[in-house]
């Protein structure tokens, strides 16, 4: 059944639909073709009625999808009534409400664009097209009337693209469109000159001998020419007198033109100079002074009309080029409009040095080039273009050179040295910027420019890499990169890739040979050994690499670099030895690829030989010894061959990629993906230390800005209501980060009055947090959550175990292991960087029952050793380390990458690790000179401070106070909340003792006192025999109680909580980074409650469950 059409629109709401279902497209708009062309016909007669407010949207929607709405088939009907509706808007008085000037113009310009989309001179008869110019010549034919002069210039408008869409179509009436240029005054008079000269444009490009003054056809009625509709009528002659009497009036109201209207008039105007044979001199007597004029579109006219006519110019070019130089300086101007200078400029030199021309000209304009050095406060792509510029002037200097111009700048050869040494001034701040900034990238761009020079990548350039390597900046260059390289360590990827630039090049790539044949003989004598060496590897890669350079040098250096591994090598380097000697390897390995055997045996076979008897990792000793035996028994042909091989099986990408020399190859089985799949069923990543709370969810705030790192993180939302500058870290806790100008000139925080409690106070927590690590700037804090890694032999066996089973071995021998483990940790939970965790060798865990079925030879041999450490060894111990940027539970991610023992690759994803908040908690900091004796007291004293500061009433204020290294600063926001625990207080004790007992910091009440004493587990803490120093809210005047609230009869109960109140324990946790977390346990014979403060309340969200499975379990 055929799809019903949508009913016709009536309101202006149903047009308002229809029309967004036109923009939108597809299936929305497919429901209305079934109306098209009848949809044209109900719009215009919507458009006619007098009270529909929904006109112009109207008009213009028949505009834009007049495509659709005229299909060709009833295009002369539609065209008939749109014409019809034209007629009607146009004659129709100005009412100012129904009628207006706004509908009378986008009716004229929806017509004539609807006429001009629709061909309709060539696809329906002529008479449509006579008839809507006829209507427009008629608007216009009112001269200096003052009302409409808006309206007869859009219609001027309308008229100018009917005549560009089909030329000479108004020559006929040229006459009376001169006349109505005449007479009209008003600002129309603009849109009048363009017409007429557009009409003027077209007859002398189609070279039509009509005469413009002498016209005995009438303005109105209309009637199309017959050239127009294909009547033969070009190249008969201009009437030249008549055509430049039109071009005198023309040139003498350009006053009359926008700056806009004067681009499109002389883009007509100098053609029809040259079809007249006029002189130029008229134009730039004219118009030339518009160069000073400050509208950036008027000087781009002088500019143009400058490059079609340069002789009549030619004594203007310096006048052109300073005027180009004051554009470029002014600060006032737009950027873009100040670079549009300089690419002008530039053109203009370089059409000077292509053209040949007066030498002394030459000179002296470019010496005015030299004017454009950047200046400091440029925005950087002006910079850039400048730059741009003044090696252009360098390769000019040259040229002029050639044709014996001898004193240019300084009078000798070091003149373009001398302008790259002024030019690089300005962006000199890549030195010490990090190397991806756009400054490093825009310095290393200009050093390229003016070191090609005139040299393009074109063969038949005539310019040679001899020439250039014996130049004078290319001999500066070479010593200013090995400047650069020992001074700037952090640039030198960035000059790997300038050389790599040079080396990819088919024509400048003896530029990068020699360039790194001059930095193998500079850099190695100038060096220092150390460990900063490894940042010059980079470069001694794409030495190696290279066939031209001696490999001598080189390998001195590293033999000495391998011999202060050694000898520098300690117990905290072990990793920092490894990875360096790997990456000397990776350049033997490169030198080995690249090189003869016989350039390199000697020099080479001295290092491996040194690195496989002294170098103290086991993995470097085993490669440098594979490496020796290739280059003693290999042949150098096979020898390339065999590491070739080696990098396409191993996957190595033997592109001399920046990182692929870190990658030293060893023979390896390939990754088996299938058998590593289900590889948490038998290798099991534990905790040492159960969870008491297994979480299943985290509450996580994520940070306003864009990304995880920690600046990102810290940043937050600004405290509109405060009058520091502060930032929220979340919403308890406010960072911000204190600069020495920021200490001094910002205005004070208002002064509020003290006693001697808040001044202690704040004094003890400035004390606190100034030892709190900013992590933002520093290291944080870490947490340690110590695991075992051990796997199970039989299911381990089964995967890889292989063909050949281990016949004859029993008892540990038989069982598996794995070697060279490594784990990683990732985790979505805001941990900071894990680092990764390595166990060289792990025994496999043997059977339940036994070893192996039918070995019990060999159990009567391990059963004489203890239980528990039989048990151990086939489990390692791992510690992940969390730097936590908030005190958040989560999920840490393992993975897993270890060798099995035939060599195989065993990887995958291991079971998740759990942090709860209880691996969170730490000990408060210590200030450094606090006695051992009086911690207790510190302790007792910071819980007071902190719990007054996490009060509803806090004595603070909004005090912010200092974290270490004083960039950042915390102000705190406390939290309050209460958990009731129905338990003895025998076993509230017992449970604090085995899990908080190093956060208790001060015990009250003389009866618990006596009982936590004569426990004997916890020490080190204040005794406050008096109940009344340490509860803040009851006494033991009176027992406790707790309103509740019945769900069902909203009667109120009272709970009694005790008897009798026996004590409290202050218990004192720090949540990393910065935050704290505090418990003030109202002990009493058969419950407690506990009263909590905290200054970061998502961790509330964790504390119930804990304390519940902490007491209640």
């Amino acid at each position: 059944m055929a799809e019903k059409s949508p009913p016709k629109p009536v309101t202006p709401q149903d047009w308002e639909s229809l029309v967004e279902d036109f923009q939108h497209g597809g299936a929305r708009r497919e429901k209305w073709s079934s109306l098209s062309p009848t949809l044209a016909e109900h719009a215009l007669s919507s458009i006619l009625k007098k009270e529909f407010p929904f006109k112009i949207p109207l008009i213009i929607f028949l505009d834009e999808f007049s495509h659709i709405l005229f299909p060709p088939n009833s295009l002369p009907s539609l065209l008939d009534r749109l014409i019809e509706a034209l007629r009607t808007i146009v004659q129709s008085p100005i009412d100012g409400v129904h009628v207006t000037y706004a509908l009378k113009e986008q009716m004229m310009v929806s017509t004539t664009s609807v006429l001009i989309s629709a061909n309709a001179v060539e696809t329906v008869e002529v008479r449509f097209t006579e008839a809507v110019v006829e209507l427009l010549l008629a608007v216009i034919n009112r001269p200096n009337h003052g009302s409409d002069r808006h309206s007869r210039a859009i219609a001027c408008e309308c008229l100018r693209e009917l005549e560009k869409s089909y030329p000479c179509l108004l020559s006929d009436i040229a006459g009376h469109l001169w006349s109505l240029c005449q007479s009209e005054r008003s600002h129309a008079s603009q849109s009048y000159m363009l017409l007429f000269t557009t009409v003027i444009y077209n007859i002398v490009n189609r070279k039509l001998n009509i005469s413009i003054l002498n016209t005995s056809v009438p303005l109105i009625p209309f009637n199309l020419p017959q050239w127009v509709l294909g009547s033969e009528k070009d190249g008969l002659g201009l009437n030249y007198k008549e055509l430049r009497r039109a071009m005198a009036f023309l040139l003498e109201w350009p006053q009359v033109l926008t700056p806009c209207g004067m681009m499109v008039f002389m883009g007509m105007v100098m053609p029809l100079a040259v079809a007249l044979d006029l002189q130029p001199s008229m134009l730039k007597v004219q118009f030339f002074g518009m160069i000073h004029s400050f509208d950036p579109v008027l000087r781009h006219v002088v500019l143009i009309m400058y490059l079609r006519f340069v002789e009549a110019f030619s004594e203007q070019e310096r006048e052109i080029v300073r005027r180009l130089l004051v554009v470029s300086l002014e600060m006032q101007q737009s950027l873009v409009f100040r670079l549009l200078s300089l690419h002008w400029l530039m053109g203009i030199l370089h059409r000077l040095i292509v053209n040949g021309g007066d030498v002394e000209k030459k000179k002296s304009i470019i010496e005015t080039g030299f004017m454009f050095y950047p200046s400091v406060f440029d925005p950087l792509s002006l910079k850039a273009l400048k730059l741009d510029l003044l090696a252009f002037c360098s390769v000019c200097i040259d040229t002029l050179k050639h044709q014996g111009v001898s004193d240019m700048i300084v009078g000798n050869g070091s003149s373009e040295v001398k302008l790259f040494q002024d030019g690089l001034i300005s962006v000199s701040a890549f030195k010490w910027l990090p190397p991806w900034s756009t400054e490093t990238a825009v310095a290393f761009r200009t050093l390229y420019k003016f070191l090609i020079g005139a040299s393009s990548h074109c063969d038949d350039d005539p310019s040679t890499t001899t020439a250039l390597m014996e130049s004078a900046i290319f001999s500066h260059l070479k010593g200013m990169v090995v400047d650069m390289i020992l001074e700037f360590q952090r640039l030198v990827p960035v000059i790997v890739a300038f050389v790599d630039r040079l080396l990819g090049c088919q024509k400048h790539q003896w530029l990068g040979e020699r360039l790194l044949q001059t930095i193998d003989e500079d850099l190695h004598p100038r060096v220092t050994i150390d460990y900063r060496l490894v940042s010059y590897f980079l470069i001694f890669d794409r030495i190696a690499a290279n066939q031209t350079i001696p490999p001598r040098r080189l390998l001195e250096l590293l033999t000495k670099f391998m011999a202060f591994l050694v000898e520098k090598h300690g117990p905290d380097t072990g990793g920092k030895s490894w990875s360096q000697g790997s990456k000397v390897l990776g350049i033997c390995r490169t030198m080995l690829t690249h090189h003869q055997s016989s350039r390199l045996f000697l020099g080479l076979s001295r290092l491996l030989a040194f690195t496989c008897l002294y170098f103290p990792d086991l993995e470097v000793r085993d490669h440098a010894r594979i490496y020796l035996r290739m280059l003693i028994c290999v042949p150098g042909v096979k020898l390339r061959g065999m590491l070739n091989l080696g990098e396409q099986l191993l996957g190595i990408s033997p592109s001399s990629h920046s990182g692929s020399f870190f990658s030293v190859p060893s023979p390896r089985h390939y990754q088996d993906l299938k058998k590593s799949k289900n590889i948490s069923s038998y290798i099991h990543l534990e905790r040492l230390i159960p969870l008491l709370v297994k979480q299943s969810w985290s509450l996580s705030l994520l940070p306003l800005g864009v990304g995880s790192n920690k600046s990102e993180f810290s940043g937050g939302l600004k405290d509109t209501e405060a009058s520091t500058d502060e930032k929220e870290l979340d919403a308890n806790i406010q960072f911000q980060t204190i600069s020495e100008d920021e200490r001094i000139d910002r205005p004070q925080v208002p002064l509020y009055v003290m006693d001697s409690k808040v001044s202690e106070i704040l004094g003890i927590l400035r004390r606190h947090f100034s030892c709190v690590p900013d992590f933002r700037h520093m290291p944080g804090l870490k947490v340690k959550i110590p695991c075992n890694l051990r796997f199970d032999s039989e299911p381990f066996n089964r995967v890889w175990g292989g063909d050949s089973p281990k016949s004859g071995l029993h008892g540990v021998e038989a069982l598996p292991a794995i070697y060279s483990t490594v784990l990683k940790f990732s985790s979505p939970a805001p941990y900071g960087s894990i680092p990764s965790y390595r166990i060289p060798f792990l025994l496999g865990q043997p059977p339940v029952g036994g070893y192996f079925s039918g070995e019990t030879a060999s159990l009567d041999i391990v059963a004489t050793c203890d239980g528990s450490a039989e048990e151990e060894i086939y489990k390692a111990p791992v510690i992940i380390e969390l730097e936590p940027c908030e005190p958040t539970p989560g999920l840490v991610d393992v993975s897993i990458e270890t060798n099995g023992e035939d060599g195989q690759i065993i990887f995958g994803q291991l079971q998740s690790i759990t942090v709860g908040i209880e691996d969170l908690f730490l000990k408060a900091i210590v200030p450094p000179d606090i006695p051992e004796d009086v911690l207790p007291d510190y302790y007792s004293d910071l819980f007071d401070a902190l719990w007054d500061a996490c009060g509803a009433t806090s004595n603070t204020g909004r005090e912010a106070f200092l974290l270490e290294g004083g960039k950042g600063a915390a102000a705190i926001n406390g939290t309050r909340s209460v958990k009731l625990l129905e338990i003895p207080a025998d076993s509230l004790i017992r449970a604090t003792e085995h899990y908080l007992a190093p956060f208790v910091v001060s015990v009250s009440g003389e009866h618990l006192v006596n009982m936590v004493k004569d426990r004997g587990i916890i020490r080190d803490i204040v005794y406050k025999d008096d109940l009344l120093d340490a509860t803040t809210s009851v006494t033991d005047s009176m027992p406790l109680y707790l309103t509740f609230v019945g769900n069902e009869d909203d009667k109120e109960s009272q709970l009694n909580i005790s008897k009798r109140s026996m004590g409290c324990i202050h218990i004192l946790i720090f949540l990393p980074p910065m935050f704290h977390l505090l418990f003030q346990m109202e002990v009493s014979d058969l419950s407690t409650l506990v009263r909590i403060r905290t200054d970061h309340w998502p961790c509330l969200a964790y504390i119930d469950d804990y304390l519940e499975a902490l007491f209640l379990s």
